[in-house]
């Protein structure tokens, strides 16, 4: 008796893995802040990332056509270490247009770090209106280690021309 062979299909697909590995008493960059790709319109609008789920609110008549991301920054301290946390309030955008402000920048809530200052800043973080800089967290992780999550507002000038707009974002934690 003959059987014939049947043919063999092989599939294969390739994944990107990462780690992030955190000194005591560090703070690193994780991912960076993300509008996206935005259409720009004769009119000006506004995007605006969520610090917690990086999700993109849009206002006026700009399109949001890319994906956004909150920014992610991981420490380590220990369980019950305070932190001053402070960032910028204010960012220029520049690229081959019109400076682009990137505005109201604010922390989430985390679970792995909570804010113990200023109740009148909202628990939003430092470098605002609500708060000022240099805000009071607690590290409330059993491991020591935790994640801020910052979101922002850009706020696109009409008819800004096409291309890419950087700037920088920067977080200081002073432990204690």
């Amino acid at each position: 008796l003959c059987v014939p062979a049947q043919a063999q299909e092989v599939a294969s697909a390739t994944a990107t893995t990462q780690a992030v590995v955190v000194a005591p008493s560090t703070i690193i960059k994780v991912q960076d802040l993300s509008f996206g790709r935005i259409v720009a319109r004769p009119q000006a609008g506004t995007v605006k990332v969520d610090s917690a789920t990086g999700a993109c609110t849009v206002t006026g008549p700009i399109l949001e056509v890319g994906t956004c991301r909150q920014a992610i920054f991981a420490g380590m301290g220990t369980k019950n270490m305070r932190a001053r946390i402070s960032l910028d309030s204010v960012i220029n955008l520049t690229g081959p247009g019109q400076t682009m402000v990137l505005d109201q920048v604010f922390l989430s809530n985390d679970s792995t770090i909570s804010f113990s200052g200023n109740p009148n800043a909202n628990g939003k973080g430092v470098g605002l209106t609500q708060g000022g800089g240099n805000q009071r967290y607690t590290i409330a992780s059993d491991t020591g280690i935790y994640t801020l999550k910052i979101g922002g507002r850009l706020n696109v000038n009409a008819n800004q021309l096409p291309g890419i707009y950087t700037g920088s974002l920067t977080v200081t934690v002073q432990y204690q």
